[in-house]
């Protein structure tokens, strides 16, 4: 069954009831229905209608496709889809349900035949009257495979799960986030009440829906499927669950409890039966945010490995690839920061081949935002690399005592690593040039102390020196 939103629904199952009991009701006087055929339904409409009816027959194969896909089986025929075009027109075929408000469309089983009240579906966007199709129509595959023995709440949970997002989905997940915050949820057992479940529709509908989108969450479409078969032939929802998904009804709705909250938060906007929507982490690798990136593929991988057989393959495959370009990119940047910590302590080659590593990365990952970031690195390397080297030579000038020029060469490397920050390196720079200077003035003292012993032993040789005979 299908609702309008916030309409209060009382049982449905009494307008099923007085169509099953009255099956002729259900069809207008001879002469006034027309029909037009497609490929999987007959579409029963009213003279006047016949837009209408075009408008249904453009997408109630594709509807139809979607749904057998889903479940892996066809809905045999003859199934008929009949249009009301006003709700005047639907109480004359089904009295009892002018008591049932809000009725936008219904299906029936044995009948094998979707309704829908046209009239009704006017403020409807496009995509929630195609949920109607979808929603009614699943009802029927749910009742073929489980021989009509599936409860009420499991019914409207898994007709719920086959719509597409639509408006209407928002307001039943606020209306089940209050029913939880005011400790209004219905426990499994009531899903056996249809009253409990149309006599509260604003509970029973989207709890039913959460409780099936867990099932699926925690074990795929395909286990579902199965719990519905396996309904065919079990005395009750808890013997079916029990047997489909190997623990009690009990534990499974303790372990939905635990889960409700990640749902309620957002999880509600993940199917299983929609292509895992990758954008948010194509934008996060857009902004460069990879280990965000990371994370969100991480767990989009694991999902869709756990919804592997509603999943396309391109899917998966783009996922893996997406994955792997984030990794890179942690990767990269993680290199272009051990380069700026090797840069700090002034290891400049090991910088110089990190800032490289870096590079061919980023290039691979086709990610150009950090070449500024590393045109700094590098230059940075190249200035400290330069100013190693003129310390070097200013020791190899020392050593052969061109103490003026080796001091030079020590201030202008001294110069560099202040300018780079490498308090080692400008400490040895200093230290050096404090060597050289006193080198120097000591050189400079022998140098004066060599003058003054020359001076002195001139002296000292004149004073000896014998007078010149006279010839």
């Amino acid at each position: 069954m299908h609702t309008m939103s916030r309409s209060i629904v009382l049982a449905l199952m009494i307008a099923l009831l007085s169509a099953l009991l009255a099956p002729g009701a259900a069809r207008a006087q001879p002469g006034e229905w027309r029909d037009r055929a497609t490929a999987t339904f007959t579409i029963l409409y009213k003279a006047g209608e016949e837009s209408e009816a075009d408008r249904y027959a453009g997408f109630i194969d594709t509807i139809y496709d979607e749904v057998s896909t889903a479940f892996s089986y066809r809905a045999p025929p003859p199934l008929t889809l009949r249009l009301y075009p006003t709700s005047d027109d639907y109480y004359q075929a089904n009295p009892a349900a002018r008591n049932v408000p809000g009725i936008v469309a219904h299906a029936d089983f044995r009948r094998r035949e979707l309704v829908v009240i046209v009239e009704r579906t006017r403020q409807q966007t496009e995509e929630e009257v195609r949920n109607n199709v979808r929603h009614e129509l699943t009802h029927i595959v749910a009742a073929d495979l489980s021989e009509n023995r599936l409860n009420t709440g499991f019914q409207e949970g898994v007709a719920q799960y086959l719509e597409r997002p639509a408006p209407e989905l928002e307001s039943k997940i606020a209306s089940l986030r209050q029913a939880a915050d005011q400790g209004r949820l219905l426990p499994w057992s009531a899903f056996d009440d249809r009253d409990a479940i149309y006599g509260a529709p604003e509970v029973g509908y989207p709890q039913s829906l959460s409780a099936v989108a867990f099932l699926v969450d925690r074990d795929g479409f395909v286990k579902l499927r199965e719990f519905l078969t396996i309904s065919a032939r079990s005395s009750g929802y808890r013997s079916a669950l029990e047997r489909a998904y190997g623990i009690s009804a009990t534990d499974l709705e303790a372990e939905w409890l635990q889960w409700l909250p990640g749902y309620l938060a957002g999880g509600y906007t993940s199917s299983a039966l929609d292509s895992y929507d990758l954008s948010y982490a194509r934008g996060l690798l857009e902004q460069g945010n990879y280990p965000a990136a990371a994370v969100e593929l991480e767990q989009a991988l694991d999902w869709i490995a756990r919804h592997a057989d509603t999943q396309p393959a391109e899917v998966s495959a783009e996922a893996a690839r997406l994955k792997a370009q984030a990794d890179e990119g942690v990767r990269a940047t993680q290199i272009a920061e051990d380069s700026r910590r090797a840069l700090e302590a002034g290891d400049y080659e090991r910088a110089q081949q990190l800032i490289g590593q870096a590079r061919l990365i980023f290039a691979r990952i086709g990610d150009p935002r950090q070449d500024a970031a590393l045109d700094v690195y590098e230059q940075r390397v190249l200035r400290g690399i330069a100013a190693s080297e003129q310390l070097v030579q200013a020791s190899e000038l020392a050593r052969g005592l061109r103490y003026p020029q080796a001091r030079a060469t020590a201030d202008l490397a001294a110069q560099e690593f202040a300018a780079l920050g490498d308090q080692l390196r400008l400490t040895n720079a200093l230290a050096l040039r404090r060597s050289l200077d006193t080198r120097q003035q000591i050189a400079g003292a022998l140098l004066m102390a060599a003058g003054l012993a020359g001076a002195l032993l001139s002296l000292i040789g004149r004073f000896f020196q014998r007078p010149a005979e006279v010839w």
